[in-house]
């Protein structure tokens, strides 16, 4: 089931705004990301930050930027939703990986129980949902 922004409207997403093209904002985000994942053990906080930090990555290197990062934990089945959303236009997809890059996405395709990109108004935002367990 696709996560679109509309669906992240909905109580118990948390959310930060990002704005710019600051790749600095990255290691911040990542960190948020932590933060708010604490209850979970930590293998599973850290494939959520690996993939917070992919579907930012390539927000900043092929959309322009991202506008904001959501994420939504669930416990039954324990899941994190993130989603990342920026006014880019275009579908990402895996390639192979190469020495210049090609490997985000196969990444967030092998962590993630499921990952795509549902169309906005104003661009796109690209989801994925990770399994998880708690201590």
């Amino acid at each position: 089931m696709p996560v679109t922004w509309r669906e992240t409207d909905r109580p118990g997403w948390q959310v930060l705004d990002l704005t710019g093209h600051d790749l600095a904002d990255l290691s911040a985000a990542r960190r948020w990301t932590e933060a708010r994942l604490s209850t979970l053990d930590e293998a599973h906080r850290v494939d959520t930050v690996l993939v917070v930090g992919e579907l930012l990555d390539n927000a900043y290197h092929h959309a322009g930027g991202p506008i904001q990062l959501r994420l939504h934990q669930v416990d039954d089945p324990c899941e994190v939703m993130v989603a990342v959303a920026d006014h880019g236009g275009g579908v990402p997809h895996m390639r192979d990986p190469a020495h210049d890059g090609g490997r985000g996405l196969l990444l967030v395709d092998r962590i993630c129980r499921a990952w795509g990109v549902s169309d906005d108004e104003d661009g796109k935002t690209v989801w994925g949902r990770v399994p998880c367990t708690e201590p």
